[in-house]
């Protein structure tokens, strides 16, 4: 199993309010400087990390020298509101959210999508609209996404495997996290269904919005390589398949 483009789903969207600072007349030649969050590998690591691939690959694609530095989540959201940072990436964002009550802004390009799903007992059917009713569990960092009660676990084949034994009734993750996970596990007892997509955005201040700052993230995200970034798994539309049959989708079965 790839553990590396696990990390690319552990963006949690909400944390404690930050001052801005004005970035709205930003020099649009000089050397950017981009924060990458710590999701799950320990710092002294070293900077190798899908998220820093993909901004890599930005200042390959646009020519621009980029600054990247990595810090622990709320650090780098806080040098983003700010203007310590040009830009955070990446973060999740409910479709139906403003940042007008949040202490950052989102950028303008929608840069991905990730489809996050309910995975359950085959022979259980909840009610999707009122989850509130039921015991679920979602992985660390992600409970802010869901307007009902949800627990944290730390682990994706632990969650599955207490969906699958009764112990809760349903987890919501991720596909691109989850899927191959199930799949290499072979629950066959387990059942999927879309929960919602989300969008993900870079996090700028709310003074460089529509500015220099966030039209760069705009034109070089729309030309971004998915097969080079590693993100040709998570930006796909929902397949509706189920252990068991022939239409497992052949990325699920090669992360493997």
């Amino acid at each position: 199993m790839k553990k590396a483009l696990l990390y690319l789903f552990l963006i949690l969207c909400y944390s404690s309010a930050y001052a801005d600072t004005d970035q709205g007349n930003a020099d649009d030649s000089r050397a950017l400087k981009v924060v990458v969050p710590y999701m799950g590998d320990a710092p002294g690591q070293g900077p190798e990390h899908p998220l820093v691939e993909v901004v890599r690959q930005w200042s390959e694609e646009s020519g621009r020298q980029i600054t990247i530095e990595r810090f622990p989540f709320k650090r780098s959201l806080m040098m983003a509101a700010s203007g310590e940072a040009d830009f955070h990436f990446p973060l999740i964002k409910d479709r139906k959210a403003t940042d007008t009550a949040l202490p950052f802004g989102y950028s303008s390009f929608t840069l991905f999508t990730i489809n996050f799903v309910l995975y359950t007992r085959s022979e259980v059917t909840l009610d999707i609209d009122n989850l509130q009713n039921y015991r679920l569990a979602t992985y660390g960092g992600h409970a802010d996404l869901f307007p009902f009660p949800i627990s944290e676990d730390h682990s994706i084949e632990g969650s599955l495997r207490k969906v699958d034994s009764g112990r809760i009734d349903g987890f919501i993750f991720a596909d691109s996290g989850a899927d191959p996970v199930l799949f290499e596990l072979g629950l066959m007892g387990i059942k999927r269904q879309l929960y919602k997509v989300y969008d993900v955005h870079a996090v700028i201040s709310h003074q460089a919005k529509k500015g220099p700052i966030d039209q760069f993230i705009t034109e070089v995200s729309a030309n971004m390589d998915r097969t080079i970034l590693g993100l040709a798994m998570v930006d796909q539309p929902y397949l509706d398949w189920q252990m068991g049959d022939d239409r497992v989708p052949a990325l699920v079965q090669a992360e493997r």
